[in-house]
C-alpha cells in the first residue's frame, strides 16, 4: 500500500503547454454543460410540471455512474483515452441537438429526455475519467495539485459565469434554443482534446492478457485492499447522496417554494463558482500551511454544516445561494485534495479500472438521493427535513475522513 505521507517538497517543474490545452477545452466544456444541465430539468418542469419527474432526470443522469463505470474503467484503459474523449464530445454534441429539434417538432417526451439524460452522462463519464487519467501524462506528479486546483477553478469558473449566463438564455431565447446554443461547446472541446496530441498508454504489466471480466474484478479487489481507498469511497458515497438530496430538488424548491425567477436562479447557481473559484485558488496554498487530512475533515465538517444549514433553515433565495456555495465549495477542497492522492498513489495503467470501481461504489446513492428528493421535497416542510437529511451525510463524510488514516494524509 502506497504511503499516506506526502514527499518533501521540490521544486516545482513548469506545466506543459498540452495542459493548458486541455484547460481551454474544458472551459468550453463546461460552459455547455452548466447551461445544459439548468436548462434539461428546466425544461422537464415545463413539460410536466412534476418535481418527481425532475428528480427523476436526475437520477437517470446519475445512473451510468453506478451501472457503467466498472466496465467503462476497464476500457478506457485498454484504449486510447485521447480518442475516447473526442469521440464522446462530438457524439455529446450530436444527441444535445436533437432535444430542441424534437421540441419544435412537439416529439419529445419525458421517456426520451429519460433516455437522453442516461446516455449523456454515459458520455461524460468517459470523458471525465479519460481527462482525469490522462492528467499525469501532461505535469509531473509534483504539479497534481496545482493541477487539479486548476481543474476546478475552471469548473468553478463556469459555475460562476454558466448559471447566470444560462438564466439569461433562458429568459431571452428560451430554453429549446438554450439548449440548441450550449450543445457546440462539445466541438470545442474535442478539437482541444486533438491538439493535445498522442497520449502514451500505460505499459503493460507483461502478464497474460485478462478478460473484461478479470479486469473489472482487479480494479474492485485494487479498491477494497486499500483502506484509504476503501475511506475514499465512503466520504464519496456520503458526500455525492448529500449534494443529490440538494441538486435534484432545488430548481422546484426555488421556483414552486421561493418562487424565483428566473435570473434569480442563474445568481443562486453561480454562488457555487463564486465559492468554488475560492476554494480552487486556496487548496494550494492552504496545503503548504496545512496538513491536507485535517484540512479536509475540518472543511467537511463545518463547510458543510454551515452551508446546508443556511438552504434549511433559511427559506430566502439569497441565504440559499450563500449555503449552496459554502457546501460546494467545501466540496472543491474535497475533490481537490482526493483527486491529486488518487492520481499519485494509484497505479496509472490501473487508473480507469480502480477509478471506476470507487466512484460507482460512492455514486450508488445519486439516484436513490433524486428519487428521496423529488418525494420529500412535496411534503410539508419538506424543504427542512430534505436539507437537513443532506447536510447530515456531508458532516458525516467529514467524520468518515477523521477517524480513517486519510487523516494522517500530510
Amino acid at each position: 500500500m502506497s504511503n499516506l505521507q506526502a514527499q518533501p517538497a521540490s521544486p516545482l517543474p513548469k506545466q506543459t503547454t498540452r495542459f493548458y490545452y486541455l484547460l481551454f477545452g474544458l472551459f468550453f466544456s463546461r460552459l455547455g454543460n452548466n447551461i445544459y444541465l439548468l436548462a434539461l430539468p428546466w425544461l422537464a418542469y415545463d413539460l410536466t410540471g412534476s418535481s418527481v419527474q425532475m428528480g427523476t432526470v436526475f437520477a437517470f443522469e446519475t445512473l451510468p455512474f453506478i451501472l457503467l463505470l466498472p466496465l467503462g474503467g476497464v476500457i478506457i484503459d485498454r484504449s486510447d483515452r485521447r480518442k475516447i474523449m473526442m469521440v464522446c464530445d462530438i457524439a455529446r454534441m450530436a444527441l444535445i441537438i436533437s432535444l430542441p429539434l424534437l421540441y419544435w417538432a412537439d416529439l419529445l417526451t419525458m421517456g426520451y429526455i429519460f433516455l437522453l439524460s442516461f446516455v449523456i452522462s454515459s458520455l461524460s463519464f468517459f470523458v471525465d475519467i479519460s481527462m482525469s487519467a490522462i492528467v499525469p501524462n501532461l505535469v509531473h506528479k509534483e504539479q497534481l495539485i496545482k493541477s487539479n486546483g486548476q481543474l476546478q477553478l475552471v469548473d468553478n469558473s463556469i459555475r460562476l459565469l454558466g448559471p447566470i449566463l444560462a438564466g439569461a438564455m433562458l429568459a431571452a431565447i428560451g430554453t429549446p434554443w438554450s439548449i440548441f446554443v450550449c450543445a457546440f461547446s462539445y466541438l470545442v472541446m474535442a478539437f482541444c482534446v486533438l491538439l493535445i496530441g498522442k497520449i502514451p498508454r500505460p505499459e503493460a504489466s507483461g502478464q497474460a492478457p485478462k478478460t473484461i471480466w478479470q479486469d473489472m474484478r482487479d480494479g474492485f479487489a485494487y479498491g477494497w485492499n486499500r483502506i484509504d481507498l476503501r475511506a475514499i469511497g465512503a466520504i464519496s458515497m456520503l458526500a455525492n447522496f448529500g449534494l443529490g438530496l440538494v441538486m435534484s430538488t432545488l430548481i422546484f424548491y426555488l421556483r414552486d417554494t421561493l418562487d424565483t425567477n428566473e435570473w434569480r436562479v442563474g445568481f443562486v447557481f453561480s454562488s457555487v463558482g463564486i465559492f468554488g473559484i475560492i476554494g480552487a485558488l486556496v487548496t494550494p496554498q492552504l496545503t503548504k500551511r496545512f496538513r491536507r487530512g485535517p484540512l479536509l475533515t475540518f472543511m467537511m465538517i463545518f463547510g458543510g454544516g454551515i452551508g446546508g444549514g443556511l438552504i434549511a433553515l433559511v427559506p430566502n433565495w439569497i441565504a440559499t445561494g450563500l449555503g449552496l456555495g459554502i457546501l460546494l465549495g467545501s466540496v472543491v477542497v474535497m475533490n481537490v485534495i482526493l483527486n491529486a492522492y488518487k492520481q499519485g498513489n494509484i497505479d496509472n495503467q490501473m487508473f480507469g479500472r480502480v477509478e471506476g470501481a470507487i466512484t460507482s461504489i460512492s455514486n450508488c446513492c445519486i439516484p436513490l438521493a433524486g428519487v428521496v428528493g423529488g418525494i420529500t421535497i412535496g411534503l410539508a416542510s419538506g424543504s427542512v427535513i430534505t436539507y437537513l437529511l443532506a447536510t447530515a451525510m456531508i458532516v458525516g463524510a467529514g467524520l468518515i475522513s477523521y477517524f480513517t488514516p486519510l487523516r494522517k494524509i500530510a
